[in-house]
């Protein structure tokens, strides 16, 4: 099993004031996600930065294959233009549970810690640290 996780910064339809100028840039959007997410064929792709769970609908639209898609509610700490993290998914997305707030080990502190991301030049934290891995 391939797992994954991208950034896709901003994944909004455009007309908005984050989303993309025109739908030319946006389909171009699209098309070279789709591309980069055909390349590396995951099983499952763990998603953050997407502003409109429909856009993640429209990427879907254009992977080869039968794809499941969900997204997070909307948290009580998410910024201002309402981003969710989400799933694309080879496999039937059966049981989903949506966690609010993140459980903590006994005697842990109330610190958050901010990890990194894959940003624009593609998915981070796949199989074997990038490398191709089936299990």
């Amino acid at each position: 099993m391939v797992v994954g996780t991208w950034n896709l910064e901003n994944l909004f339809r455009p007309g908005g004031d984050d989303g993309p100028g025109d739908e030319q840039a946006y389909e171009a959007k699209l098309a070279e996600l789709a591309r980069v997410i055909g390349e590396i064929e995951p099983d499952v792709l763990a998603v953050q930065e997407v502003g409109d769970p429909e856009a993640l609908d429209d990427l879907r639209e254009r992977l080869d294959g039968d794809w499941h898609t969900e997204t997070s509610e909307l948290s009580e700490f998410s910024d201002a233009r309402g981003i969710r993290v989400g799933f694309l998914s080879r496999l039937a997305l059966i049981e989903v549970e949506q966690v609010h707030e993140f459980p903590r080990a006994p005697g842990a502190g109330a610190g958050r810690r901010r990890g990194r991301n894959g940003g624009a030049d593609g998915p981070r934290g796949t199989a074997g640290a990038g490398e191709r891995g089936r299990s």
